[in-house]
């Protein structure tokens, strides 16, 4: 796990995901992730449900200029206790700059929506950076 601008990116491939984040944070002053843990088996085609709706709800809300990276890792038992978590995905959707609440309550309603639509046990974790916290 890496730690960049308060963004814990946690995948085991991250040169690319550091590379992005660290452009954004120069180029717009900061990031904004959304962290939600997934109890369960998530697959590909799931993932991409997500994102595209994401996405086409951010086209419609007028955000559709508005990039993300997504970072996904699981948390087994060994990271399940040092998190005082349970087992299953942690995803982070991360965002160039500072986010405003009513974008951000967009983007987390719109996950929590589509993870409910595609019957996957959830819980929001948390924001980091933005105007929320």
């Amino acid at each position: 796990m890496k730690i960049l601008n308060g963004v814990k990116l946690m995948t085991k491939n991250l040169e690319k995901e550091e590379n992005t984040v660290q452009e954004w944070i120069d180029e717009f002053g900061g990031v904004t992730s959304y962290s939600f843990m997934i109890y369960g088996p998530m697959t590909i085609k799931d993932n991409a449900i997500l994102n595209r709706g994401l996405t086409m709800t951010m086209i419609s809300s007028g955000l559709g200029e508005l990039r993300f990276i997504q970072d996904t890792e699981e948390v087994d038992a060994e990271a399940a206790e040092m998190y005082n978590l349970n087992r299953g995905w942690n995803i982070q959707w991360i965002f160039p700059g500072e986010l405003d609440k009513q974008t951000g309550s967009i983007i987390i309603k719109t996950i929590e929506e589509g993870l409910d639509f595609l019957r996957l046990v959830n819980a929001f974790l948390g924001t980091i950076g933005g105007s929320n916290v």
